[in-house]
């Protein structure tokens, strides 16, 4: 079986090259805010969004070459999905992720919520910034897919009654969106 690594060997430094450049597009005015999105992006993770979007750059331009677009679009996915886990976090009441004390229990819920909108909002400008209707639309209808996705998921809590499909179509909303739309 192919590992990971393996797979994400062409965008290696590419994921790199992801990771400080968001610490510099996080750059927020306010100092907790800042605070707060370098936890976040700290913590590290898997990177799985980006990266499908880096190896679908360098497998589709001519010369194998990705572009600044390309960058800012990984890094956009990158800032959504975190923005997501921060929420998520607050609601299912995670005191730490992948081992690191949680935003929220790191500084408290009002201040993990604001970073995780701030997050979603900066993300949002640099999408339009991108100037590609297309992409805003999908990336939009994943936002919203997130969103109803926890909401799905807060009214079903504890439902032992909650059919497959239901389960299937929370579990879409909150992940599988984001790959698949």
């Amino acid at each position: 079986m192919t590992s990971v690594a393996t797979l994400l060997a062409p965008v290696e430094e590419d994921l790199k090259t992801l990771n400080h450049n968001l610490r510099q597009l996080i750059g927020a005015r306010h100092p907790i805010l800042s605070a707060a999105a370098e936890h976040l992006f700290q913590v590290g993770g898997k990177q799985l969004r980006p990266a499908v979007v880096l190896l679908i750059a360098r497998a589709t331009m001519a010369d194998g070459e990705i572009t600044a677009r390309h960058r800012r679009l990984a890094e956009i996915t990158e800032m959504i999905h975190t923005a997501s886990l921060v929420h998520d976090d607050v609601l299912d009441e995670s005191e730490t992720r992948r081992g690191i004390p949680t935003v929220h229990s790191s500084f408290n819920n009002r201040i993990a919520v604001l970073a995780g909108d701030f997050l979603f909002a900066q993300s949002s400008w640099y999408l339009a910034n991108l100037d590609n209707l297309e992409v805003v639309k999908l990336l939009s209808k994943v936002i919203m897919d997130l969103a109803e996705g926890e909401i799905q998921q807060g009214l079903s809590r504890f439902d032992s009654d909650l059919t497959f499909e239901a389960y299937l179509e929370k579990s879409y909303c909150k992940t599988a969106s984001f790959v698949g739309e």
